[in-house]
C-alpha cells in the first residue's frame, strides 16, 4: 500500500519531499491509515479532528480515540467541537457537516496541504452515485485526487488494502455505526451494489479508477477548449458573442456555457442539463430577443448576436411621460437617464454629437414638450431624401434588443416625435444653424438597459 501512496503523491504532485501536511483524522480505518502511511513515508504530519456532536457518546468516543492515537504517535492534534445539527437549521445536516468540516480544516492548516482519506472504493461509490442520479462525463470522473490544497493520497488504494495495512501494524480504529444504515444511498451502494460488481470482476474498483483517470484527462482537454471558446466570446458587461459558441463542438459548447454561468457567479451545483439545453436553444433560436430562466432568479437573454447572462432579475424602472420646460438639467426615471435642454445663444458653437440633438425652436410646441417612451404609431424621418419610418422598424434595423426599446427616451410634443435616444432626430425638426436653436442631450445610465 505504501508504494501505491508514494506513487499517487508523485503522479499528482501532491507533496514535495518533507512538506508539512495536515491530516483530517476521523478515527476511522481510512484516516488512521492515511496518518500512518504519510508518517512512515517521512512527511511531517499534524492532525485535525472535528467532533460533529451528532452521535452522542459515539462522537465522544471517536474524539478520545484520536487523542490517544496522536499522543502515542507524537503527532500534534487539533480538536474542535461543533453542534452540526444546531448549525444546520433547515439545511441538510450532511451538507452542513461537510461545509463546516472543510472550513475548519482550511483554518487549521495555516497554508499547509490538507490530506483527506478518500480511497478507490469511495471513488467507485461516487461514480455510481452520480451515474444513478444522472450525470455527464464530468460526474464520472469521480473524486479528484487534488482540489486546491486538498490532496487524497489514498485515492488509488482499495479499502481491503487499507484494512490489511492496519492489521499488519496491529493498529485499531473506530467504526461509525451509521455506515451500516442502508437508508443512506452511499451505504447501500457500498454494501449491496459494489459486492455484486466485485463478483462480476474482482478488479472492479481498479477498473473504475482507470476509467476515472482517463475521463479526468479528457475533461482537462475539453475544459481547455472551452476556456478558449469563452475567450473568443468575451464582449464585456455580462455579454458574450454567440457565433463562437455556435461553431464549437457540442462537448465544448456545453462546458463553455457552464463557464459563462460561473463567470456570472452562479453556483454550478444549481445548474442542470435542462438549463444548458435551454441556453443552447437560445443560441439557435430565430428570435433575436428571446430569454430563458436560470437558477436563483437569474436569466439569460439573447440580444441579436450576443448572449447576456443577467446575475439576477431586476425590477424594470417605471418610465412615465415627463413634461419639461427649457432650460432643464437633471436625472429622470429613478436616475437612469440624464436629460439636459437649453436654447443656444447666437455666439455659442453649433455642434452635434451622438445623443445631442440641435433642433429648430420654430418646429417645437414648447407647451407640450415632454420625454417619454415609445408608443404605437411613433414614426421618425431621419433623412431629407427618405420617408418616415416606424420607430419599431428603426429599432429592429439597429438591432436594439426588445427589452431596451421600452427604456429608450423619446423627446416629443403634441405634433409627434422630435428625437429618440440612440436613434436620432426627425430631420424636419433639426436646426440648420445656431439661430433659434434648442439643444437637447439625453444619456442613459442604467446597467443592462433596465
Amino acid at each position: 500500500m505504501l508504494d501505491t501512496v508514494k506513487r499517487t503523491i508523485s503522479d499528482y504532485t501532491m507533496l514535495e519531499t518533507g512538506e508539512n501536511v495536515l491530516v483530517a483524522l476521523s478515527g476511522g480505518a481510512d484516516s488512521v491509515a492515511l496518518l500512518l502511511s504519510l508518517r512512515e513515508l517521512g512527511y511531517p504530519v499534524r492532525a485535525f479532528h472535528l467532533n460533529h456532536c451528532l452521535r452522542g457518546a459515539e462522537s465522544d468516543r471517536d474524539e478520545a480515540f484520536c487523542r490517544r492515537l496522536c499522543e502515542k504517535l507524537g503527532v500534534k492534534l487539533t480538536v474542535e467541537r461543533v453542534d452540526i445539527a444546531a448549525a444546520a437549521g433547515d439545511s441538510a445536516v450532511e451538507e452542513t457537516a461537510r461545509r463546516i468540516r472543510y472550513a475548519r480544516l482550511e483554518h487549521a492548516a495555516h497554508g499547509a496541504k490538507i490530506a483527506v482519506a478518500h480511497n478507490a472504493d469511495d471513488n467507485l461509490e461516487t461514480m455510481l452515485f452520480h451515474l444513478v442520479r444522472g450525470t455527464g462525463a464530468k460526474g464520472l470522473t469521480g473524486i479528484p485526487p487534488v482540489r486546491g490544497r486538498i490532496i487524497r493520497p489514498l485515492i488509488e488504494v482499495e479499502r481491503r488494502e487499507i484494512e490489511a495495512f492496519l492489521r499488519e501494524r496491529e493498529q485499531d480504529f473506530v467504526t461509525d455505526s451509521t455506515n451500516a444504515d442502508t437508508a443512506y444511498t452511499r451505504n447501500r451502494l457500498r454494501q449491496e451494489v459494489v459486492p455484486i460488481l466485485r463478483e462480476l470482476n474482482p478488479q472492479a474498483v481498479q477498473a473504475a479508477a482507470r476509467l476515472s483517470r482517463q475521463l479526468r484527462q479528457d475533461e482537462t482537454c475539453l475544459q481547455s477548449y472551452a476556456q478558449t471558446c469563452v475567450q473568443l466570446c468575451a464582449v464585456g458587461n455580462g455579454a458574450w458573442k454567440i457565433q463562437p459558441l455556435r461553431e464549437a463542438a457540442s462537448a465544448v459548447r456545453s462546458r463553455a456555457l457552464r463557464l459563462l454561468l460561473e463567470n456570472a457567479d452562479m453556483p454550478l451545483k444549481d445548474v442542470t442539463a435542462k438549463h444548458i439545453s435551454a441556453l443552447e436553444h437560445l443560441l439557435e433560436t430565430a428570435s433575436p430577443s428571446a430569454e430563458t430562466d436560470l437558477p436563483n432568479g437569474c436569466f439569460a437573454r439573447r440580444e441579436y448576436d450576443v448572449l447576456r447572462i443577467i446575475p439576477k432579475a431586476e425590477t424594470a424602472v417605471e418610465r412615465p411621460e415627463i413634461p419639461f420646460t427649457v432650460p432643464f438639467a437633471g436625472m429622470i426615471w429613478k436616475d437612469t437617464v440624464r436629460l439636459t435642454a437649453k436654447k443656444l445663444e447666437k455666439s455659442e458653437v453649433f455642434y452635434k454629437t451622438f445623443n445631442t440633438f440641435c433642433l429648430d425652436c420654430g418646429t417645437i410646441d414648447f407647451e407640450s414638450l415632454c420625454v417619454r417612451t415609445r408608443r404605437t404609431g411613433d414614426t421618425l424621418r431621419l433623412t431629407e431624401n427618405g420617408g418616415s419610418r416606424s420607430l419599431k422598424k428603426l429599432m429592429i434595423d439597429r438591432k436594439i434588443p426588445r427589452y431596451m426599446r421600452n427604456a429608450m427616451a423619446v423627446i416629443a410634443d403634441k405634433n409627434g416625435v422630435i428625437a429618440v435616444q440612440d436613434i436620432g432626430a426627425d430631420c424636419s425638426r433639426t436646426a440648420k444653424n445656431n439661430a433659434n436653436t434648442l439643444q437637447i442631450t439625453v444619456k442613459g445610465l442604467s446597467k443592462n438597459g433596465l
